[in-house]
């Protein structure tokens, strides 16, 4: 799908009620890296694009289009998480999403320029990037959903480590699988049950240690926990539970946990979806994962973009930008 051209930066009005964040910018003057954001909406649950100088306020890219279908309007395109991997001296954008509500398949694709998509074998049909992981066939486990993929790249295992959750026995537990060409993947297995109902795993490594958020779903909770491990294969280490990231006089209810470092190294921002009645994100901050040191951002300080939900967020360099929003 081509991007569009939006207007120039300079007519972006910067108001919490626009995409616009920065009032006056050019392009010319943005620095050298910026946030992309990838999200969906509820309107349009497909790719959309969101970029910010500061992680906090965000414009729209594509003129607040679709970025991306996965080659079929009618496809649920929800919680889509997009990153970077180095590989061999080369870098490639991966993207994993939920297929819908009710399906036993996440989708995965790839990309060198943020813009144009296809799976693994080169494939650009709808069916060429579904990957079937719960639908009891081949030894996989069986669940009518499979919620929220995510991936990490283990660069001294050359291994990607996929993980999602899925409803089993009325409880919805994080399970992962494994790959190195997004082709072939290992049979699917439990990977973090925190002994009640849990979904919307990210996880962040930082150092040695893997620092997993996740979204406590149990009914009169609906926050956001943190939990550790020194490995993503649970034959060697499983998730340890740390608590809370949010203050236990927090009670909007919320999901889609993200973290993401700061450009320049200086500490993390993180937000979270207040999913009742689409009201958007909230933003919260640290300064090292270890410390757990989370303190929430007012809202009165962010700009968020219309209709956003549960999504990621990359560092990208300007000219990497340019394109996606021109």
């Amino acid at each position: 799908m081509k991007l569009k051209s939006i207007l120039a930066a300079t007519a972006l009005a910067a108001t919490a009620s626009t995409s616009a964040a920065t009032p006056a910018e050019t392009l010319s003057q943005l620095p050298d890296s910026v946030y992309l954001m990838a999200y969906f909406t509820s309107p349009a649950q497909h790719l959309f694009y969101a970029w910010s100088t500061d992680g906090l306020n965000w414009q729209q890219a594509n003129g607040g289009e679709p970025v991306f279908t996965a080659y079929d309007d009618t496809v649920w395109m929800r919680d889509p998480y997009l990153s970077r991997v180095t590989r061999d001296g080369k870098d490639t954008y991966h993207l994993v999403h939920t297929w819908g509500w009710d399906n036993p398949a996440i989708f995965h694709w790839q990309s060198d320029d943020l813009i144009n998509w296809t799976a693994a074998d080169g494939g650009t049909t709808t069916d060429s990037g579904k990957i079937f992981v719960m639908d009891g066939k081949d030894g996989r486990p069986q669940s009518p959903n499979a919620w929220a993929p995510e991936y990490t790249y283990v660069p001294e295992e050359d291994l990607f480590y996929i993980y999602w959750s899925s409803r089993v026995d009325d409880r919805q537990l994080h399970y992962v699988t494994t790959t190195r060409d997004w082709i072939t993947f290992t049979t699917p297995r439990p990977l973090f049950d925190p002994g009640f109902t849990a979904i919307d795993l990210t996880v962040v490594r930082q150092g040695d240690t893997f620092h997993g958020y996740y979204k406590d779903e149990r009914n009169g909770e609906k926050t956001i926990l943190y939990a550790t491990t020194s490995s993503l294969d649970p034959a060697v280490d499983t998730f340890h539970d740390k608590g809370r990231v949010l203050p236990a006089d927090y009670t909007t209810e919320v999901e889609g946990p993200t973290v993401f470092p700061k450009i320049g190294g200086k500490g993390y921002i993180g937000y979270f979806d207040k999913f009742n009645g689409d009201a958007g994100l909230s933003y919260i901050e640290c300064t090292d994962l270890d410390k757990n040191d989370w303190k929430l951002i007012p809202d009165t300080e962010v700009t968020n973009v219309p209709d956003v939900k549960h999504g990621s967020v990359i560092t990208i360099s300007r000219d990497q930008l340019l394109p996606l929003i021109k």
